[in-house]
């Protein structure tokens, strides 16, 4: 643990110094009782007296020790005095999150812009999300969107995709759907499952793009492959409808399992009709009304109905199973990046 104590004075943050030079500053005045001071093992800012105070306890407890190494945060903090722009990356993200610092979204957004300013993607891209939230930062939404710009032509592929979606819902830009396709297809490049759904939305529903329902199922697979369960859900939809995709009933039952087992109500709703059906899986009254209860649960409507048609088939004891399933129910959620 770091003995190395940092200082707040007025909202700006110095140091961290060593022990003597801080009761040098504060016997000379330069730091006031007030002021705040802190040092790792603290949960929170001590008055500088108090600070002082807990120094000469510890005085006289404990055993001369030999100088402890230096903190993680003092490491990361000296190099990004130095400018290391990857250093100040990281030193905003302990500084946003608490993590082995002080929270201080102000320092973080500081260190932030530094790396930024040095073309940093990541950095820019945590710039952006502080500018649009407000956080450590007046909200700028403009600003945010610079920022953001800046991160997807630098590559980042989280940047990409956000940036289409803000093209596709005019969110902070102006709508562009052309445009939104191209942040897409590069995001999706780099196997960004979200961008890679979204693309096969836009060639679905040919939005920025000539209409291909094939293109689409490709770009839903790819996504579903890696777990995104809005793609599993629509890959399920066209391999059951035979769209862009020769018609597949037990792939579509498959596709649609997945997506409602992490929790979609759409597909839940769906998959419950196949199970009641017994159309691509075995018919399964109790299973399609424990799904159909789930996404009823979720302000599904055609959950809610199909579960209370299927109920006037069941026996008492099967809906109270159903019901059961559906208690026990957790999502199983799948990487989707």
């Amino acid at each position: 643990m770091s003995n190395r104590i940092h200082v707040l004075i007025n909202g700006e943050q110095f140091g961290p110094y060593p022990e003597s030079e801080f009761r040098l500053h504060f016997a000379e005045r330069k730091i006031l009782k007030t002021d705040l001071a802190w040092r790792e093992g603290l949960a929170d800012w001590l008055p500088a007296t108090e600070m002082i105070a807990l120094l000469d306890a510890e005085r006289v407890a404990a055993p001369v020790l030999p100088p402890p190494a230096l903190s993680a945060f003092d490491t990361t903090k000296a190099a990004a005095e130095k400018g290391d722009a990857d250093a100040q990356f990281k030193l905003g993200l302990m500084l946003d999150k608490g993590d082995g610092a002080p929270l201080n979204h102000v320092e973080a957004v500081k260190w932030w812009r530094k790396a930024a300013e040095k073309n940093h993607a990541r950095a820019q891209f945590q710039l952006s999300l502080a500018l649009e939230a407000g956080r450590g930062v007046v909200a700028n939404e403009a600003e945010s969107l610079q920022w953001l710009h800046a991160a997807a032509e630098g590559g980042l592929a989280e940047a990409q995709y956000l940036l289409g979606r803000k093209l596709v819902n005019g969110q902070g830009a102006p709508q562009n759907d052309a445009e939104a396709v191209k942040w897409f297809q590069k995001a999706a490049a780099q196997n960004h499952a979200v961008a890679q759904c979204s693309l096969g939305f836009m060639h679905d529903h040919g939005r920025g793009v000539t209409k291909s329902e094939a293109e689409a199922a490709n770009w839903y697979r790819k996504a579903a492959e890696r777990g995104d369960a809005i793609a599993q859900n629509n890959l399920a939809m066209l391999l059951s409808a035979g769209q862009g995709v020769p018609k597949n009933e037990s792939e579509s039952a498959q596709w649609f399992r997945k997506a409602a087992e992490q929790g979609v109500p759409g597909a839940q709703t769906n998959f419950g009709l196949l199970l009641a059906r017994g159309q691509g899986v075995p018919q399964d009254y109790v299973e399609a009304y424990k799904f159909f209860n789930l996404a009823a649960a979720q302000g599904h409507a055609n959950g809610a109905k199909n579960r209370d048609l299927i109920a006037a088939e069941m026996t008492k004891d099967q809906i109270a199973e159903g019901q059961k399933r559906a208690t026990l129910f957790s999502p199983k959620r799948e990487p989707g990046l």
